[in-house]
Parts: C-alpha cells; structure tokens; sequence
C-alpha cells in the first residue's frame, strides 16, 4: 500500500472522477504501515484467481472445508509470520499499530488465513511478554520457522469462565503433570506448541508446551469442529493426560494464570477488530463493483437512491470501526495501561459494525449475496459467514461489556484519574511512537479511572461551538456520556441488564469520540477524505441512531460518500481514511 495525496479530482476508470495524487506525498507511506504496504503488493489483488491469496482459492478451500494450503504458503512467502515475533526477538513486529495494518491486509483476502496466523500470536504473547529469555528464544524459533501455536484457554464447560478450568498441573519432580481438555481453539490439531491455562497450587497457572520436545506423550488431538463460518481454519483442540513437562514450562510468576491470560487478551481481543476491517473492506468492494455493472430500471443500480444510501451506510459503519481500531491497535503501543477497557471497547464495538456494514452490502446484492457462484465468483457468502464469527472470538459480545460493566463501576466509585495520555499522540496514526517490546510494558488489569477518549468530549463540543451542523450531535454524545456515567454510579457492581446496556451506551460514545478525534487530530495530515465534513457526520448519526437517538439523515453527506467510495476504488485504493493505496486490482 502506497499513501496518496489529496489532490485535482481527474477523469478515472468508466469515466468516474479519481482523486490526484499530489506529487508531494506519492508514493510516501506512513512508517507504522510500511511492512502492510509490503505485504500487500507481495501478495496482489485478492479479486485476481491466479493470486496466492485469492478469493476463488479460498472458496474452494472453504467449500471443501479444508485449510487454503496456498493461501498460507502465500502468506509464509511473503513473511507474514515474521510479523508475530517482536523486533527484538528477530521478527519483524515493532508495534501493534503496524500489525493492526498487518492484519488488515491479510483479511481482506481471507479471514481463515488472519485467524490462523492469529491464533499463534495469541499463543505467542503471554511468552514475549512474561517469558524466560529461553522460552522466547525457542517460540521465536519455532514461529519464524513457520510453526504454528495454540493458546489452551478455551474448555467445553467452562465456556469464558476462566475460573471454572478444569485442566489440572499436579506437582512432579522436576516439573507438572497435566491433565484436562482444550476444546474449541485455533490451531488445536496442527499446532507445534501452545500456552496453556491449568488449575495448579498455589493458584492457576499458565504453562508452555513444547509438542515436539513432548513427543507426543500424554497429547491426544482432537478433531477439527465443523463451523459455519471460517471452514478453513483448524479450530479444534487437544487432550492432555498424564502429559508431563518441566519446570521450565512454567510462564511467569506461578499462581499468575488468569492475570496472564487477561492481559495477553488485551492485545488479541484488540487486533480482531483488525480482521473484520479487512474483510468488511473487500464486501464493500463487491457490493459497488456489483452495483456498478448492475441495470435496473435502465440505469446502473448505482444511481438508484436506496442503494446509495445502503452503500453509504456500510461505508460510514466502517469509518467508524476504524476510528475505533486505529486508536485501539495504537493505544497498545503507546497507552497501555488504558487497554483493560478501550480494548474491551475495540472488541465490542468494531467488529458488529463491521458485521452491520457487510449485511448492508448483502442488501445491495439481494439475492446474489447468497449464491456460491455469480458476483465475485460467489465470495460474498463465505465473506458474510466468515466476518459473522469475529464477534464470538477473544470473547462474546456479552463477555466484552461485563468486562467494560465492572471497569467503569469500580471506577465510578472513585474520583476520576488524571488525564495522562496525550491525543495527539494516541491520534498520530501512522507517527512513529515509543513503541516498547511486549515485555517491556506489561498490561494491567485495570485502566486507572481516567479514559481520556471519552472525557475529552467536553473540549470537543466546546471547540465545535460554532459549528451549526456538527455541534448539536456532539453536544447529544455529551448529554448521553454524562446521563451514562450517573447511571454507573447509581447501579452499582450488579450483572442487571441497566449495566450491560450503560456498558453498550459507554462503547458507543467511545466509537463517536474516536471519530471526533481522528477527524480534528489527524483530518489535514491524512487529506482527502480524512478532511472532510461529511463523513463526520454521518458517522456522528449512525452513532446516535445506535444510541436510540436518530436525527435526521444527511442524504447530500452520503451522496458524497458515494462518490469518494468510488474514487477510491477507481484510483486503487483502500476503503480507508488513511491515504494507502492497495496492490492494482485485477478487473474481469
């Protein structure tokens, strides 16, 4: 991907208007993005069938239920496995912003592959960051040799109650003996090491096993689990029966398991968001490609209103998701000890809008977004059960908003912390920023009581005073921000319905803040699109809609956004407020 400038509008493909490229900034790419960038012309137009990483070959993985073998070897050629091992221990990570884009690319061709290679880094993370020099020399090792990893959280019964592991470490000398079953967890089957959670004395524990220096012994894999969605990837698990293992399987402090496994989902549940941009990305451009080319009525079915407008709304949904997950992804980087909660958020909240705005194309395909031939050689249905899946990963939906429901009611009984983190920096997106190996900044399990997204709503809405059109959504956020926060005092720690909904009204005005703060933070850098008004407020409405406030629609704002959709398209470029540019697509 190639960042391009705001420029001329110009006659593009089909006679549509594409932006200029300003010669000031062709072909200068963001630093945090540079290896997406790579990555993305390595592995060309996921629209072109003799790609690596095509569409058409992962349908026909997916129709066959087995896993794209091309795809990965693809991704492997291109050094996507570099990507899950920290700079310092000789990958190629040098922050979670950049992986973030990473993992975009991937997805945008096919989310069994995104899930796979994320699969291994959420086995990976609790040992970058809590592990022996040892332990990640040897997961380095085995990552960079193209291995794949495992985390054994996950149990049949337990579901995501952590505390009701059954899986047991018993004492023995020299090390543990294990027992217990990993259900329904990526890479189960094929993987060559995996961190494990186990009850253990003096608390639980979370272990590092090493499959190959095992060999074998005490590991029973289970079968792959027939999914609706994601058939390529190897979700599946493995028994543990009288497995032992050594004391150097021990991660971290012993007794530390369910803190461990807290925060390593901290930087997992965050990068999920990552995917569904991705995918939500390529849907989008079959739903315009289709309504395109589509007669109806004499005229393209682009000019028709209500498929404009479909079209507007899935594109402003996913604005709005990537304002989120930008803020997110970079928060790791350089606002950690927030992410107890914006992660938790990012998790909520980007990948449903991402699964709304592909149900918005689905709409604009009618009948075709059901067929397994046809528009995009039938990709749209697998697109549409793939991205169905990531708001279960990392945690349901419903487990994110407990997660925000008791952050915010422990905080709302004490006085708000300082701010600390400054938005410029968190909203420099694509900035170089201090950017610490996961080791050197561990998470933490709460956020400090100060979310400086959401309370900088007040400056906002001050600064926006005399901005006849912006200002009444901001001050409706504010009012809404502030009627939420009474009601987390007033409810208490209680699971009621009150408090999951305040935790839903909470993601929410996240959502809108960030898209406040990308626009006036970061608008004029980026240019194009970035800058513009218009997106901001249909972003703003779809969030107050959400919020059970609907104000009027704005449809000269979308009729806008249509057309830079289509620029965007035209002129080779992701459907993004960040001004990349995507590998040449392939048009049939």
């Amino acid at each position: 991907m190639t960042a391009v400038g705001a420029g001329e509008e110009t006659p593009g493909a089909a006679g549509s208007p594409v932006a200029a490229e300003s010669p000031a900034v062709a072909g200068v790419t963001p630093s945090a993005f540079e290896g997406a960038a790579r990555l993305e012309s390595a592995l060309g137009c996921p629209f072109d069938p003799g790609s690596g990483m095509s569409l058409a070959g992962g349908l026909r993985a997916d129709e066959h239920e087995r896993e794209p073998t091309a795809a990965y070897e693809a991704a492997w050629a291109a050094g996507l496995h570099r990507h899950l091992v920290p700079v310092s221990e000789g990958g190629a990570l040098a922050s979670f912003e950049a992986f973030a884009a990473v993992a975009r690319v991937v997805s945008r061709r096919d989310l069994a592959v995104s899930v796979g290679f994320g699969s291994t880094l959420l086995a990976a993370t609790p040992v970058w960051v809590w592990g022996s020099e040892e332990q990640r020399r040897r997961v380095a090792d085995l990552v960079l040799g193209r291995a794949w990893g495992t985390a054994g959280i996950s149990e049949e019964a337990a579901g995501s109650d952590l505390l009701a592991t059954a899986t047991r470490a018993v004492p023995a000398a020299g090390g543990h003996v294990l027992d217990g079953r990993k259900w329904l967890v990526g890479n189960g089957s094929r993987s060559a090491f995996a961190t494990v959670l186990a009850a253990c004395d003096p608390s639980y524990g979370l272990f590092l096993l090493d499959f190959e220096a095992i060999g074998g012994h005490g590991v029973r894999r289970l079968p792959k689990v027939r999914t609706h969605g994601l058939r390529g990837h190897d979700l599946s698990g493995f028994e543990l029966a009288g497995c032992r293992v050594g004391a150097d399987a021990v991660l971290g402090r012993p007794g530390r398991g369910i803190e461990m496994v807290s925060g390593m989902l901290q930087f997992t549940r965050t990068l999920v968001g990552a995917s569904s941009l991705g995918a939500a990305d390529t849907a989008l451009r079959v739903a315009l490609r289709h309504a395109r080319d589509r007669v109806l009525y004499g005229q393209p079915a682009l000019a028709l209103p209500p498929v404009r407008s479909l079209l507007a709304r899935a594109f402003t949904d996913l604005l709005v998701a990537e304002c989120t997950e930008l803020a997110a992804a970079r928060g790791l980087d350089v606002a950690r000890r927030r992410m107890a909660l914006w992660s938790a958020v990012a998790k909520y909240a980007v990948p449903r809008l991402c699964v709304d705005a592909v149900h918005a194309c689905g709409e604009v395909l009618s009948a075709r977004a059901h067929l397994r031939e046809g528009v995009a050689g039938g990709a749209f249905q697998k697109l549409l059960r793939d991205v169905s899946v990531t708001p279960v990963f990392e945690g349901t939906e419903l487990v994110q908003l407990d997660t925000v429901r008791s952050q915010l009611a422990a905080a709302a009984r004490r006085p708000r912390g300082p701010a600390q983190v400054p938005l410029p920096l968190l909203f420099g997106f694509g900035d170089p920023a201090p950017s610490p190996a996961p080791r050197e900044l561990r998470p933490s399990l709460t956020f400090g009581g100060a979310d400086e997204i959401v309370d900088a709503l007040d400056e906002t809405v001050q600064d926006l005073a005399d901005d006849a059109e912006l200002a009444p959504l901001a001050r409706m956020l504010l009012t809404i921000r502030d009627e939420n926060r009474s009601a987390f005092r007033a409810l208490g720690t209680g699971r009621t319905t009150e408090a999951y909904e305040a935790a839903r009204t909470h993601c929410l005005v996240h959502t809108a803040a960030c898209v406040l703060h990308t626009w006036r933070l970061r608008g004029e850098q980026f240019g194009g699109l970035a800058a513009k008004r218009h997106w901001v407020s249909l972003a703003l409405r779809r969030v107050l809609a959400r919020l059970g406030r609907p104000v009027a629609p704005d449809p000269e704002a979308e009729d806008l956004l249509v057309r830079h959709l289509v620029q965007l398209d035209d002129g080779d470029r992701a459907f993004s407020l960040v001004p990349l540019r995507i590998a040449p697509q392939y048009r049939d």
